[in-house]
């Protein structure tokens, strides 16, 4: 979409205050269809101020509540580019299997599985989708060394990643910059539930551990720019080896 051509419009749309937080959903918008791709830096706040119709006061307001979410960077003497999820950034970011009382530790994948198919209704209601929805489910086995450090099941709605399943090659290591830079969909947030379980006969055999061995259970939601559920993903980890490391700030 050439620019400006979206700004006929916007007095319309910006009615409400506080006028910066307006333009800023605007600005994300543009970036979640694709007007700005990953790593490509935006237009500056003199011209945008001008599309939008605003003054650059709230150009840069609207920037900076867009760069703590994690959307954009502002970079000294550059510009503001759209984030890019890099696989050391998502990795570290959203992976957190850590050696006792010692650093992250980073798995690599040992085997995984791809299907496609229909959504139970308890998923539906977790992904904000309709009954028909078709997902992915990608089963990964994770290893550290020698050792099988976790186990994932992931589910993507078909409509977010309709040519996942086609990939003649694995899966790289860290899917969500795998989301934007293939299908335009970046990983904003995510929300995690943890819980101490017990292995059942298919984990366990995952893991090579003996069924009943108590493992960690994370449960993740993962989000995109527009808060919409992009995926949804139970993963098991061996507690015997491992910590789940959490970092507060």
């Amino acid at each position: 979409m050439p620019p400006g051509r979206a700004t006929d419009t916007v007095s319309d749309r910006l009615e409400a205050t506080p006028l910066y937080r307006k333009v800023g959903e605007l600005l994300a918008t543009r970036i979640d269809e694709g007007f700005w791709q990953a790593g490509e830096m935006l237009p500056n706040e003199f011209v945008l101020a001008d599309q939008f119709n605003v003054s650059q006061g709230t150009v840069r307001k609207a920037l900076g509540t867009l760069e703590s979410r994690g959307i954009v960077e502002r970079r000294q003497g550059r510009g503001t580019f759209v984030t890019t999820n890099t696989d050391e950034r998502s990795f570290y970011h959203f992976f957190r299997l850590a050696e006792p009382g010692g650093e992250r530790v980073k798995p690599d994948p040992h085997s995984e599985k791809i299907k496609r198919r229909k959504a139970t209704k308890h998923e539906q209601q977790q992904l904000g989708t309709a009954d028909n929805t078709e997902v992915f489910e990608i089963v990964r086995v994770r290893v550290v060394g020698e050792h099988r450090a976790s186990r994932e099941t992931m589910l993507i709605p078909c409509d977010i990643a309709p040519t996942l399943q086609s990939l003649k090659s694995k899966l790289p290591n860290s899917l969500y910059p795998y989301y934007q830079q293939q299908f335009g969909t970046m990983v904003l947030r995510a929300e995690e539930y943890i819980a101490a379980v017990t292995a059942s006969k298919i984990v366990a055999a995952a893991l090579q551990i003996e069924p009943g061995t108590p493992v960690l259970e994370v449960t993740r939601t993962a989000h995109d720019i527009k808060d919409r559920v992009v995926e949804l993903r139970v993963s098991q980890f061996r507690s015997d080896l491992f910590n789940y490391n959490v970092t507060l700030r």
